[in-house]
């Protein structure tokens, strides 16, 4: 951090559409939360769907398969907690194109950076995918040793060679990309909730990559340093989410 305020330069990490414009959208809800309730933000809950791979193929299936093999890293209490991932299955409205789907625990670089910047004392992330074979077939895969797992190559390497099953099956299911995020008070009385749906996972990665690059490069809202996405102020978020919106199917922000 001090390397690079020295150096007058800034650099964001985790900054894609999640982890990143989901981590502004848990800044968001806090925010709105804590203004309209008077209390604290207490648990912030993130869920994801992809139909598909959202036209990423091989890719993202190879980076599940490691996924699989790394506990999920929550916050219970103020603590880093790590969970078995694919477990704790919940149903989660992902509102209007996608509808109630249901999503489980994977391991998010969301939820160390927003309960850390944002001090909530609860964080967990969840995710799902149609065809909803898929996620039975992710949660089979946790069979395989972790060595075979973690091994990249051979990942990535199965991932090829189902290929053309893959694109098939995305070519039927579409590659819908769908956002969640929940802030609520330790009672649970209050509740905020943001959505964002895009067509296509593979589109709006590249949209929030490139706004979480421009605004650094423009210099006048992101000041030299490293930073989270949800450490960044009101300008920059409000500038990235705009950038985000494009092309979207729903957002409630």
């Amino acid at each position: 951090m001090e390397d690079a305020e020295a150096a007058g330069v800034a650099a964001v990490v985790s900054s894609g559409i999640w982890p990143g414009v989901s981590a502004l959208m848990a800044a968001e809800a806090k925010a709105k939360l804590e203004r309209n309730s008077g209390e604290q933000c207490d648990t912030l809950d993130f869920s994801f769907f992809t139909a598909g791979t959202g036209n990423a193929g091989p890719t993202i299936v190879s980076a599940t398969f490691l996924l699989l093999a790394t506990p999920a890293l929550t916050f219970l209490g103020g603590k880093p907690f790590e969970k078995e991932p694919w477990t704790e299955r919940r149903e989660v409205d992902f509102g209007p194109g996608v509808g109630t789907k249901p999503v489980w625990l994977l391991d998010n670089p969301d939820v160390p950076t927003t309960a850390t910047a944002l001090g909530v004392s609860n964080a967990s992330s969840r995710f799902g995918t149609d065809p909803l074979f898929w996620n039975y077939l992710f949660g089979a895969m946790k069979a395989i040793p972790k060595s075979l797992l973690y091994n990249r190559d051979a990942m990535q390497a199965f991932a090829l060679f189902s290929e053309p099953i893959i694109r098939v099956v995305d070519s039927i299911v579409g590659a819908t990309n769908a956002m969640r995020v929940d802030a609520k008070t330790a009672d649970n009385k209050h509740v905020v909730t943001s959505r964002i749906v895009h067509p296509d996972l593979e589109d709006c990665v590249g949209l929030a990559t490139a706004a979480f690059a421009l605004e650094v490069l423009k210099g006048d809202t992101v000041q030299p340093g490293i930073w989270y996405p949800a450490e960044l102020p009101q300008d920059a978020r409000t500038n990235i989410l705009l950038a985000a919106k494009e092309k979207t199917i729903s957002y409630i922000v």
